[in-house]
């Protein structure tokens, strides 16, 4: 398979870009219409689609071949289901910031508002138990609080009765969460849902289980044959809070096919497929 980088022009100097002592080929964007390739690969820990999908009708690319070198990284990528996830407008549902960490390793739309937040238990539960009801809920502000992993204030809100902390959205403020809410909210994909949970308890677990939807996926630090409970080993977990473990699932960490997660909340092994 061969693949080609879209990579920043020389420095000024006109000094090649050397790997391994060995310059660098550079390929134009503009050249892109007249070179066959299998697919650009976006580089770059914070590197986003969003650019080179914006010029893929100018520069005649494909959006189908453009990728974020991260996604490859995901155990059991395979082109195919690369193109099946980008077709497949997925909603993710989520307790916490994981929505918004897949969708940022994929490449995928906010095709949901429950990015970068997180709201406790029983009031995901809740929430989870009316969806569509608490959507049309307006999201009021209730108070601000502290966050020390980000060491920023936020603000929580409130939905109806459910608190959402909304702890990335310090810089942004009120204003700034309630609209990306509001935006996200009206893009929601009702027919492809993914509902994501997390939990350390069984009976949560098993009320989880119980909640009327066709994918949804739990993980837990325990074995369970519960159908939506998805056991992280103690190797992932060692010794971390819980939700750290759960986050890193979002780069296939952990003894399941993301892939299959995603396309469709199957519990499959993880097992390296070659492409």
């Amino acid at each position: 398979m061969e693949l080609f980088k879209i990579i920043p022009p020389p420095p000024p100097t006109n000094s090649p870009i050397m790997i391994n002592n060995k310059p660098l080929p550079v390929i134009s964007k503009e050249d892109l219409s007249s070179i066959n390739y299998d697919l650009i690969v976006v580089i770059g820990q914070n590197a986003s689609l969003v650019p080179v999908l914006k010029e893929s009708t100018k520069l005649k690319i494909n959006p189908d071949k453009v990728i974020l070198d991260r996604t490859i990284c995901v155990p059991g990528f395979s082109i195919e289901r690369y193109k099946k996830l980008r077709h497949s407008k997925l909603s993710i549902i989520s307790q916490n910031c994981w929505a918004g960490l897949t969708c940022h390793n994929f490449g995928l739309p906010f095709l949901t508002p429950t990015i970068n937040m997180y709201t406790l238990e029983k009031d995901y539960l809740k929430f989870l138990s009316q969806l569509k009801y608490y959507m049309d809920i307006e999201l009021r502000f209730y108070k601000n609080a502290y966050d020390g992993n980000v060491k920023s204030e936020y603000p929580i809100m409130l939905l109806g009765d459910i608190y959402w902390h909304m702890n990335h959205y310090g810089k942004v403020g009120v204003e700034g969460a309630r609209q990306k809410w509001e935006e996200r909210r009206l893009k929601i994909n009702w027919y492809n849902l993914l509902i994501m949970g997390y939990t350390e308890s069984p009976e949560i677990l098993a009320e989880f289980d119980e909640l009327p939807y066709a994918k949804k996926i739990c993980f837990v630090p325990f074995e369970t044959d519960l159908e939506s409970g998805f056991y992280l080993e103690p190797k992932l977990v060692k010794g971390r809070a819980f939700w750290q473990p759960v986050n890193d699932t979002t780069k296939g960490i952990m003894n399941y096919d993301l892939w299959d997660i995603l396309l469709y909340g199957k519990k499959t092994p993880i097992k390296i497929i070659q492409i």
